[in-house]
């Protein structure tokens, strides 16, 4: 398994289309939310691009959340194997609820190990940006998650109930 980070960008726009179109056909959460944008095809592509540059100059509708995103594609070799984000400067709502990191595995490649050496990445790459303290949630009902947490070193720092979502939310830290 040679994984790597790549960003969004115009030559990944058939792998996206395609992985798109995966977590949608198996009806799978759309984690990262980046995937909340309907992207069918090469029109759909650029506009998502556009959003991602939003996001990044922190020009979006989750500014209440976070000021800065970063969204990257994570490849096992030249495979499209899921996909994962930076949430950098979170605001207090950010901090309690959503964290600095989130990821997604296309769903014919979950099991595999591929969570695990994502969010090993992620983390990685947030601490290149300078994160200190870097937050990881899930919601109670994710059983996947807590186990890599586990493995990535992350440490239980509580649990509280999204007032937005009504869901309970388990905290992590890795410092």
């Amino acid at each position: 398994m040679e994984m790597y980070l790549k960003e969004f960008s115009e030559e990944n726009s058939t792998d996206y289309i395609a992985l798109y179109k995966e977590f949608i056909q198996y009806n799978s959460d759309l984690v990262p939310d980046i995937l909340d944008i309907k992207c069918e095809n090469i029109d759909d592509y650029h506009n998502l691009l556009k959003e991602i540059e939003n996001r990044r100059n922190g020009n979006h509708i989750d500014k209440d959340w976070y000021h800065d995103g970063y969204y990257y594609l994570a490849y096992d070799n030249n495979e499209l194997v899921g996909l994962g984000c930076i949430r950098n400067n979170l605001t207090e709502k950010g901090y309690e609820i959503w964290g600095n990191i989130a990821y997604g595995i296309r769903p014919t490649k979950r099991k595999m190990g591929y969570g695990t050496k994502i969010a090993m990445l992620l983390v990685d790459e947030a601490k290149e940006m300078g994160i200190k303290d870097i937050i990881l949630c899930h919601y109670e009902t994710n059983e996947i998650s807590p186990k890599i947490f586990n493995k990535i070193g992350a440490e239980y720092l509580n649990t509280v109930i999204s007032p937005y979502s009504g869901k309970t939310v388990l905290r992590y830290i890795i410092k």
